[in-house]
């Protein structure tokens, strides 16, 4: 028997056993409905949208830490333990970003108008991904300022639980595994709780949890890739490349979190499908996010 003979004979037992595996259906469905709906796209376009509102979060930052650097320099320190990040880039924010009173009050007036611009993006697409995942087309999102302050806040959520989860660890150290579960359970919380309020057709909340747990451990191991990994990566690719290389890093970055995003509601739309026994919705769009 060749070798191709015996991978296709593998496969074809793998398709064969795979009906009864717990789970494995559902996970082929919303494999399925991801590249029915172009999963990797609607995840490149979401990266786009958060790194536009990366920009304008990120000024407000340095502006911050460069009014912090000015009072106490330990700031930079715990902002770094905090976030994963180096602190040396940190200390290169902050003190490239040390400005008279007058000039940061326009600066940060202008970096929070401009958040609030770009949140507003970021909101139609997450919640145009979500639509499209469940009934494969867009329509106009209602309320976009609400949306931009409701994404907003659930970012400060999620860092006030990584910061919270690290101040945590510093202190106690001993119960690291247990910190880490019970930041992983908030990010559940968090994210089912936005996962409410964007599109979901009429699954009921309880249909929602599959993919608020993806989301929820995506973050955790994301968050631990930053701290582990990403972090150094970047302070390296701004010694390397400048801003260009730390730009395609947060870029990856935000594409893996996205991916993560759209699997989370292919998954959730697929499951609630299959098990209301329902036809698929058709492809199609309607109007813009």
């Amino acid at each position: 028997m060749s070798t191709a003979t015996r991978v296709e004979h593998l496969r074809a037992r793998a398709m064969e056993l795979a009906p009864r595996a717990p789970g494995v259906a559902y996970a082929l469905a919303a494999i399925g409905r991801d590249r029915q709906y172009g999963g990797g796209l609607l995840a490149g376009a979401l990266a786009f949208r958060l790194f536009g509102a990366l920009l304008p979060f990120t000024l407000l930052l340095a502006v911050a830490l460069g009014h912090a650097a000015t009072v106490e320099r330990d700031t930079t320190e715990a902002a770094a333990d905090a976030t994963g990040i180096s602190e040396a880039v940190l200390l290169s924010v902050a003190d490239s970003a040390r400005l008279s009173t007058g000039t940061r009050w326009v600066v940060s007036l202008s970096a929070f108008l401009a958040l609030m611009w770009a949140a507003i993006w970021a909101a139609r697409a997450i919640r145009a991904v979500h639509q499209i995942a469940w009934t494969g087309g867009v329509e106009r999102m209602g309320r976009p300022i609400r949306g931009a302050l409701v994404l907003i806040a659930a970012i400060a959520a999620v860092g006030l639980v990584i910061s919270g989860a690290a101040a945590a660890r510093e202190h106690l150290g001993t119960v690291g595994i247990g910190i880490m579960l019970a930041a992983t359970l908030a990010f559940f919380g968090i994210w089912l709780s936005m996962e409410w309020l964007l599109p979901h057709g009429d699954a009921p909340l309880r249909a929602l949890i599959p993919g608020a747990i993806v989301v929820a451990l995506g973050i955790q191991v994301v968050h631990l890739g930053t701290a582990l990994f990403i972090g150094e990566k970047v302070a390296r690719a701004s010694a390397t490349y400048g801003s260009l290389g730390v730009a395609f890093t947060v870029l990856a970055w935000l594409y893996i979190l996205s991916r993560i995003v759209v699997a989370s509601a292919m998954l959730n739309a697929a499951r609630w499908e299959r098990r209301a026994q329902r036809p698929p919705h058709p492809t199609g769009t309607s109007a813009r996010p």
